[in-house]
């Protein structure tokens, strides 16, 4: 009876203490909902995209290379007449981020009728997945699908289940690889955990369920094909050669956004759950350690496959990484550690470590979130009032990088003539053919310094919009059209050298120069946090 009080009591403390993280979480949402400001230049695109007509959506497709289930959930939120303003725009990205916490939520009661209080302590709270699952990009959307396929199947592994739960499960697996691509590489990890259980105890029901779910949900990515194709032809100008070590440093940085205690949180559990996975294949020993044999199987398994699966596609890619690429490989790992630590004796210490810990975890995380929540996405809006504010008519606007343009497009109305470094034709979304397109003609910047010249000569001023170079002693020679120079198709050292370019012009020959301040009352993403310059006066060399 003694014993049953206490495991009462500390369900009901384990209950309370995941509950009170749901409501920091959901008002740190809401926060970030009314805080984030204006769209940024990805969220821009993917609502371009989102929106076009139906045949040319297809075809747009490669310069987003998401698959079409969450752009179509964006085409109808803004047919409804909900995408007609930021903030409306916004509410869908609210609404997942707390989707998402309810996925975690129905995920472990799943799993063991428990509260989600170490998927919410490692992951809910670590700010780039509010920054990534708000944002009006696919990556929340897949996160919840993603995390529900991993309970649905859980319970397949672990418990007795119904025609219902396989539907479930179907369904939410087919609709994670929907949403994001890489999410397939995770179903794959979570079908080889429950292999590894499932083969032991020759389920071979269950374990045919399981992977008849997962290829069928693979098997409906086959028309992406064609697209991932044609990303190909543009491809190239963001490659990069990743190692293992470089792709490891990302995940690190991904893992580290929450600070120093989460980050050894995230190691010591990793290490934790592989030590009792080796303590759990001796049957005998972890009869006596009184360890779930099965689920630290399950768990250890689900969570190395993914780590490597996600390394490896990440590295075998060679794209540029980011930290937010690991997001479904951490919603994983995070359910995997709760697997972990219910895994453990079901003795009183043991929970009361666990909660003390999980609280801990998530007391020291509660500053970098609370700070993310309040971050702005963009500037760009700022800026663009100030140049329909001073531009003249006869004034020209540069944009330093061709990326920024299309934020600039959104939110600028006055009538002065902008051109981005390198010019492109189309900025209603990412258009990276046309920027390998200005990559393969001859140096874009004297055409642009000579329109600058004219400008200055008569009298007018020239608004610099992005970020500049820093001075240099001579004038840097140009590049000659790709792939012939020693970068062959890679954009960042042509992008840097045009933009080298134009500061060393601007250094020579403006006469007058100035930091334009921008109003920022809070941070900014660091991705499109943008300076503004005005230039005025010729002077000869």
């Amino acid at each position: 009876m003694k014993r049953f009080l206490s495991e009462k009591v500390l369900t009901r403390c384990e209950l309370a203490a995941a509950s009170l993280l749901t409501v920091f979480l959901v008002a740190f949402h809401a926060i970030f909902f009314l805080r984030a400001g204006p769209l940024w230049r990805d969220e821009i695109s993917s609502l371009a995209l989102a929106t076009k007509p139906t045949a040319e959506f297809w075809r747009s497709l490669p310069f987003d290379p998401f698959p079409a289930c969450y752009f179509l959930l964006l085409r109808l939120w803004h047919a409804v007449g909900l995408g007609e303003n930021d903030l409306a725009l916004r509410a869908l990205g609210l609404l997942i981020g707390v989707l998402l916490i309810g996925a975690f939520w129905l995920s472990c009661y799943l799993i063991d009728k428990s509260a989600p209080l170490w998927p919410l302590a490692l992951f809910a709270l670590n700010p780039l997945t509010l920054e990534g699952g708000d944002s009006l990009r696919p990556y929340g959307f897949g996160l919840i699908w993603i995390a529900l396929t991993f309970g649905f199947i859980c319970r397949m592994a672990f418990d007795r289940f119904g025609k219902a739960i396989v539907l479930f499960a179907f369904v939410a697996a087919l609709l994670s690889v929907q949403s994001l691509f890489t999410n397939v590489f995770i179903l794959f990890a979570i079908s080889v955990g429950a292999a590894a259980l499932l083969l032991q105890r020759r389920s071979w029901l269950t374990l045919g369920l399981i992977f008849g779910i997962g290829l069928i949900a693979a098997v409906s990515l086959l028309p992406y094909l064609p697209v991932m194709h044609a990303t190909r032809d543009w491809a190239e100008i963001i490659a990069t050669k990743n190692d293992v070590a470089s792709v490891i440093a990302v995940g690190d940085d991904a893992i580290s956004d929450a600070g120093a205690v989460a980050r050894w949180a995230w190691l010591t559990l990793g290490a934790g759950l592989l030590g009792a996975f080796l303590l759990a294949m001796t049957h005998h020993l972890a009869a006596v350690l009184d360890l779930n044999r099965d689920r630290i199987i399950f768990a250890a398994t689900t969570m190395v496959v993914a780590a490597l699966a996600t390394i490896g596609f990440l590295c075998a890619a060679q794209y540029l990484v980011f930290p937010r690429y690991f997001l479904p490989a951490m919603a994983i790992a995070a359910l995997c550690a709760h697997v972990f630590w219910n895994s453990l004796p079901n003795r009183p210490g043991i929970r009361i470590i666990s909660l003390f810990l999980a609280l801990l975890i998530a007391v020291t995380e509660l500053r970098p979130f609370g700070e993310r929540a309040n971050m702005r996405m963009t500037n760009c809006d700022e800026i663009a009032a100030v140049l329909e504010h001073r531009a003249g008519r006869d004034d020209l606007i540069i944009i330093t990088s061709f990326l920024y343009g299309v934020s600039l497009q959104r939110y600028y109305h006055g009538q002065t003539t902008w051109l981005t470094v390198p010019q492109i034709e189309d900025f209603s979304l990412h258009r990276w053919d046309l920027l390998k397109q200005a990559m393969a003609r001859p140096d874009p910047v004297p055409e642009l310094i000579s329109r600058a010249e004219i400008v200055l000569r008569t009298g007018h001023k020239i608004f610099l919009v992005g970020k500049l170079g820093p001075p240099l002693p001579t004038q840097p020679e140009p590049l000659p059209p790709a792939p012939e120079s020693a970068f062959g198709w890679q954009m960042e050292p042509y992008l840097a050298q045009w933009k080298s370019e134009l500061t060393y012009w601007v250094e020579h020959h403006a006469l007058h120069g100035s930091n334009l301040p921008i109003e920022e009352g809070q941070s900014i993403n660091r991705f499109e946090s943008l300076g503004l310059f005005e230039i005025s006066g010729w002077r000869e060399p």
